[in-house]
């Protein structure tokens, strides 16, 4: 009697390889390709969180622009902000809001009041403190801002305003032009790449701050507008600037500069993060005429 044989023959075992192979295969392709997909949402999650948290502060702090302390301070507040020129936008030693273009990308400071409390040393440094004592609690002008460097890193800054320093020296450069280490990193280009910063001016109204009639408008009924230059302003006017800001901020998990194509709406280059905000400060700019 033969033993009986057990197992595959040598054409089912290389049969069972090749679909084992091809199993494999298609499970490999699967979990690349699922982790990719993964990595590319979770790329375009956390570059979206970064573009919104940056333009979040931004219009949180630009709504407080201009803001000048409490309204006993007025007198100080017009002389402050009365600028020489005659020229709407020259709003004296602490413009609520600068914008300047570095170049490659836009570049914002904005200032208003907050609360400070006076240092060792600060005596010689600020009147306010030098009248109310160290430990003291007083109000001083405070500089923030935005800006995008030229290897797509976004910085801050946060320092008390230059001008501030009206017993000695300025403070530390906190001008978008600096370099001196005061602005500091707040993205990582290696994470988030931040091709486009943009801040501009779409929208500006002037009014006359005593009666509150906008310029261009006839407010008093007779058939003319009653204010249309701006040069007034400052000189025979005292005048409120109302301005809107658009803020726009384009960035992409790439390492490669002038990639964002704003035309495609997000879709050009993969993962890209395109975000606009407008804003309005609460506090209008004043240029105040000398009132007799």
């Amino acid at each position: 009697m033969k033993n009986k044989e057990c197992g595959l023959s040598l054409t089912e075992l290389m049969v069972s390889i090749v679909v084992g192979a091809f199993v494999s295969l298609a499970a490999t392709t699967f979990y690349v390709t699922t982790v990719g997909a993964g990595k590319s949402l979770f790329d375009s999650v956390r570059s979206s969180e970064q573009v919104n948290s940056i333009l979040d502060t931004i219009a949180r702090d630009m709504r407080r622009a201009g803001y000048r302390g409490e309204p006993t301070t007025l007198a100080t507040y017009l002389v402050s902000t009365q600028g020489s020129s005659g020229v709407a936008g020259d709003e004296g030693d602490f413009p609520a809001v600068e914008v300047t273009n570095n170049g490659n990308a836009d570049c914002v400071v904005y200032t208003f009041v907050t609360g400070y409390q006076c240092q060792s040393g600060d005596d010689a440094n600020f009147s306010a403190c030098a009248s109310s004592g160290i430990g003291a609690d007083v109000n001083l002008h405070h500089r923030f801002g935005f800006r995008l460097s030229a290897n797509g890193v976004m910085e801050a800054v946060a320092e008390i305003h230059p001008t501030a320093y009206d017993l000695a020296t300025s403070g530390r450069d906190s001008s978008c032009a600096s370099s001196d280490g005061t602005w500091q990193p707040v993205t990582i280009a290696s994470e988030m790449f931040v091709d486009q910063f943009d801040v501009s001016v779409v929208d500006e109204t002037v009014f006359n701050a005593d009666t509150g009639c906008a310029f261009d408008t006839d407010c008093d009924g007779d058939g003319a507008d009653d204010h249309s230059n701006t040069a007034e302003c400052g000189d025979t006017l005292s005048c409120r600037i109302e301005r809107l800001y658009a803020i726009t901020m384009c960035a992409y998990p790439e390492t490669t500069d002038n990639q964002c194509v704003a035309a495609a709406d997000g879709s050009q280059p993969d993962g890209q993060v395109l975000a606009e905000i407008l804003v309005t400060p609460r506090n209008d700019v004043l240029i105040a005429r000398v009132y007799p």
